[in-house]
C-alpha cells in the first residue's frame, strides 16, 4: 500500500513537472512571438518615416535577441536620416545659396578666398554625407548590419531581420538609390567645380571688375565671355540638376554687364 502511494506521488509530481514545463514552454513562445510583432510594428513605423525632416531618436522596445536586432535596424535609418539632413543643411545655406551672388562677391575681393573657403568646405562636407549614404544602401553594409557573436540563436535572428530589412523590394528600391547617389555625386562635384573655376576668373580678373546695383561689370569682352560662358554652363546644371526639392542655386540674382 505504501508503495502504492509513493508510486501514485513519483506520477503526480512528474505529470506536475511536465505541466510546468510545457506552460513555461507557451509562456516562451506566447512571449517570443509578442517581441517579434513589437519589432515588426517598430520597422514598420521607422520605415514610414520622413528622412529629411522626422525624428530617428533610438529607443527600443523589444528584449533579449530582439531588442539587438531592433537597436541595430534603429541605428541604420538614423545613420540615414543623419547624413540626409546633414546634405541638405549644407545645400540650404544661405551663404551657399547666394555664393556667387555679386552683393555676396563684392565685399570678398580681390581674392576671393571666404567664397573659395565656403565652397571648399561646403563640397568636403557634401561628399562626406553621398558617400555616406551611398556606402547604406551598399548590400554589404546590409547584410554585415548584425554581429553573429552577439546573439544566441544567429542563423534564426539573421534570417529574421532579412526578412524585415532585405526583401527583394528593398532589394530593388536601395539598388535605385545607390545609382543615384553615385550620379548625384558625380553630377554634384561637377556642379562645385564649375563654381570653383568661376571664383578663379573673378579673383584673376578682379582689377577689371565692377559691383554695382547687384551686377557685376567688366572692362574686357574677353574676360566677360568666359565669364558668360561659365555661368551659361553652370546655370544648365543647375537646371538639369535638381540638388534638393527646392534646388538651390549658388548664382540666383546675379546680372553680368560689360562696361
Amino acid at each position: 500500500m505504501k508503495k502504492k502511494k509513493m508510486i501514485k506521488w513519483i506520477i503526480i509530481t512528474v505529470a506536475i513537472i511536465i505541466t510546468s514545463f510545457l506552460a513555461l514552454c507557451g509562456y516562451w513562445v506566447i512571449e517570443d512571438l509578442k517581441q517579434e510583432e513589437i519589432l515588426k510594428q517598430e520597422i514598420i513605423n521607422y520605415s514610414h518615416k520622413n528622412l529629411e525632416s522626422d525624428d530617428f531618436t533610438v529607443i527600443v522596445k523589444t528584449k533579449g535577441d530582439y531588442a539587438y536586432v531592433e537597436e541595430a535596424i534603429k541605428k541604420y535609418y538614423k545613420e540615414l536620416s543623419d547624413n540626409i539632413k546633414g546634405m541638405n543643411k549644407y545645400l540650404m545655406d544661405e551663404d551657399f545659396m547666394t555664393l556667387l551672388a555679386p552683393s555676396s562677391l563684392v565685399n570678398d575681393r580681390p581674392n576671393y578666398s571666404n567664397s573659395q573657403n565656403k565652397l571648399k568646405t561646403t563640397k568636403e562636407n557634401l561628399n562626406k554625407h553621398l558617400e555616406a549614404i551611398n556606402n547604406l544602401c551598399d548590400e554589404n553594409t546590409i547584410k554585415n548590419l548584425i554581429d553573429k557573436e552577439k546573439l544566441e540563436d544567429y542563423d534564426y535572428y539573421y534570417d529574421f531581420y532579412l526578412k524585415l530589412m532585405y526583401t527583394k523590394k528593398d532589394q530593388e528600391a536601395l539598388q535605385k538609390l545607390k545609382e543615384e547617389m553615385d550620379t548625384t555625386l558625380k553630377k554634384l562635384n561637377e556642379f562645385l567645380d564649375k563654381a570653383e573655376e568661376i571664383l578663379v576668373l573673378l579673383e584673376k580678373n578682379d582689377s577689371i571688375i565692377q559691383y554695382e546695383n547687384n551686377s557685376i561689370y567688366f572692362n574686357s569682352t574677353e574676360a566677360l565671355n568666359e565669364y558668360n560662358k561659365l555661368v551659361g554652363e553652370l546655370q544648365t546644371m543647375a537646371k538639369n540638376f535638381t540638388i534638393t526639392k527646392n534646388n538651390p542655386n549658388p548664382i540666383k540674382n546675379s546680372k553680368v554687364s560689360e562696361i
